[in-house]
């Protein structure tokens, strides 16, 4: 049985309009077919942002939540309404995010960026974890990836570069922990 959160319900309540004519949530989200109604975020998710110009907005939400309720993107998609501001944020531009499940999981970065140049989006695109968003990092140097503009190459700063690295050295040593566990003799109880 599926269940329903609150922020799932509010997926579902707002996935009817357009952005530019809701005005009573700051998001309008799509899920991806295997995403479940409770599902939130995940320890490792990300998402890529594209700061789309308001006379796009609309068209470009339409193409992202089909192609997210398709399964071609990530999980799940959203894009800001025209109540969605910040402070200091560019009233001219609203975010449209994609998400992905584990920003570690390069291939899957790859993938969804490459569908979202497939869609005819050529602007730079940025690429940021929820965990640097949940702690406040925004502006210049948050982005864990870049894809310049018109490129389906990713950009890979030097910081994102070391975590990657720290975590593959940590996967590698809990591997070979395991198999020296595995391999060890069973001790007799007696």
């Amino acid at each position: 049985m599926e269940t329903k959160t609150a922020l799932s319900a509010q997926y579902e309540s707002a996935t009817s309009t357009v952005p530019s004519r809701e005005t009573a949530e700051p998001w309008l989200w799509a899920d991806a077919p295997d995403t479940p109604l409770a599902e939130d975020a995940h320890p490792w998710s990300g998402k890529w942002l594209w700061f789309t110009p308001l006379s796009l907005l609309d068209r470009s939400w339409a193409a992202i939540r089909t192609a997210t309720e398709d399964g071609l993107l990530g999980y799940r998609s959203k894009a800001g309404t025209l109540i969605n501001t910040r402070t200091k944020s560019d009233d001219t531009r609203r975010p449209i995010c994609v998400y992905t499940r584990d920003w570690h999981d390069i291939d899957d970065v790859q993938r969804v960026l490459t569908n979202l140049r497939a869609l005819g989006i050529v602007d730079v695109l940025l690429y940021k974890t929820d965990s640097d968003t949940l702690r406040g990092h925004y502006g210049a140097g948050a982005s864990t990836y870049i894809a310049p503009a018109t490129k389906t190459t990713l950009v890979i700063p030097k910081r994102t570069r070391e975590a990657l690295e720290h975590h593959h050295a940590a996967r590698a040593q809990a591997r070979r922990a395991a198999a020296v566990r595995r391999k060890a003799p069973a001790l007799k109880h007696v």
